[in-house]
């Protein structure tokens, strides 16, 4: 069984609140289509940053029925209400930084962690390597026990990975299995073969794994979901697998 920690779902026909991209017409019910017969049975829906801080739209799809059990990832301002949040299926909160897309939100992050560990959430962050050193430092002042959960296994060279496995080290820090944004053979991925080797074997229980469906902003031909699955069942040992598909995430979302 599996469970994909990070997708998107949009709006058949809404235009976007904001944003650099316009969103595929793409909602969660194609994404149960596609997925479920995979064997995928639950899924993390993030916050698209074309939404920015609204979350309705995660509520409502937060509140679908269908063959997959959600859980959410918002972006949150200083009126949100974290209680009716985590009551509707929201377990963390995200920050975005990234020079590319003109976002350096880690400022935000000591605030933030003080407010979401009031509700046991965690904090996902779309970062990179230059700001692993200072993220690293902010590390000490954050709430005990809070996680942080590197989207895109923090679009780290798969080639030069040590930075990564620093922050993985202080056991506070998690790191998503998501390859679209990191390999440059998409659907092969062979350039990450080593790298989710290493992490499974040094960090079984700091491990999940997201597809990113439906791959906005990614380059044609658009990622498919088994080949993702074929590399970390060659990738992981069948035990780190088990736990970064099923065991890990129910620890950090609360499925």
């Amino acid at each position: 069984m599996i469970t994909d920690c990070h997708i998107h779902s949009f709006a058949k026909t809404e235009a976007p609140q904001t944003g650099a991209y316009v969103p595929p017409a793409r909602d969660i019910r194609d994404y149960t289509d596609e997925a479920a017969p995979l064997g995928v049975r639950r899924a993390v829906v993030v916050q698209a940053s074309v939404d920015g801080t609204d979350n309705s739209r995660l509520v409502e799809v937060l509140g679908t029925d269908g063959p997959v059990a959600l859980r959410g990832v918002a972006m949150i301002d200083a009126d949100a209400d974290l209680q009716a949040l985590h009551d509707a299926g929201i377990r963390a909160t995200r920050i975005q930084d990234r020079a590319r897309l003109g976002d350096s939100a880690l400022d935000q992050l000591p605030r933030l962690a003080k407010r979401v560990a009031e509700v046991g959430w965690h904090i996902e962050l779309n970062t990179e390597p230059r700001s692993f050193d200072r993220l690293a430092d902010m590390m000490a002042d954050l709430p005990e026990g809070l996680r942080l959960v590197l989207d895109h296994m923090g679009h780290v060279d798969p080639a030069a990975p040590s930075p990564l496995f620093r922050l993985l080290e202080t056991g506070r820090v998690w790191a998503k299995l998501s390859p679209t944004r990191v390999s440059t053979d998409i659907g092969h991925y062979g350039d990450l073969s080593a790298l989710i080797e290493r992490l499974g074997a040094a960090f079984p229980d700091q491990i999940i794994w997201g597809s990113d469906w439906p791959h906005v902003m990614t380059p044609e031909p658009v990622p498919e979901i088994p080949p993702m699955l074929k590399l970390c069942r060659e990738a992981l040992s069948q035990d780190s697998f088990t736990r970064c598909m099923w065991d890990n995430p129910e620890r950090l979302y609360g499925f």
